[in-house]
């Protein structure tokens, strides 16, 4: 009985120190810098924030998604965007990708804040709102940026 309790008394301190650590449970296998890549063909827009669904493409559950937006927004936070300059990231998660971005557009400079979780979860609970999974992405934009949620399969934006 005693090596019993202290054998969980060892895996319950392994767990606790995965628990504690910044390793989500199920996670991404690759995440991958694409700022240079994204295209930045955005119209300029005045005024509230405009969410755009796209409606098609790869189907995606919530909490990969989550877990992508709160990584994003954690290693970008504080990031300050010059005109026109795009953040994007492409998470690897096996049989599908999420591209996240944020782009500063019409002559605004911003960095990235508190709201970025906020304004990446636009698409995400606004479009597809039949049922918690099966998301397919979109973008918001205001005035002086564009945030970008895109599901897409084998490296693909689609």
């Amino acid at each position: 009985m005693k090596s019993f309790t202290a054998s969980l008394l060892s895996l319950s301190a392994i767990l606790l120190s995965v628990m504690g650590s910044t390793i989500p449970p199920a996670t991404w296998t690759r995440i991958e810098d694409v700022s240079s890549e994204v295209n930045g063909n955005i119209t300029a827009l005045q005024g509230p924030e405009y969410v755009t669904c796209y409606n098609s493409g790869t189907r995606v559950d919530r909490a990969p998604s989550i877990s992508s937006i709160d990584d994003f927004c954690r290693r970008n936070f504080g990031a300050g965007l010059a005109p026109g300059q795009t953040v994007a990231l492409r998470y690897y998660w096996g049989s599908f990708t999420i591209l996240l971005s944020a782009q500063a557009i019409n002559g605004c400079s911003w960095s990235v804040d508190g709201d970025c979780h906020r304004l990446l979860r636009k698409p995400l609970d606004e479009c597809n709102t039949s049922g918690e999974n099966g998301k397919q992405g979109g973008y918001v934009t205001d005035v002086c940026g564009q945030w970008r949620y895109d599901p897409g399969s084998n490296g693909s934006d689609i």
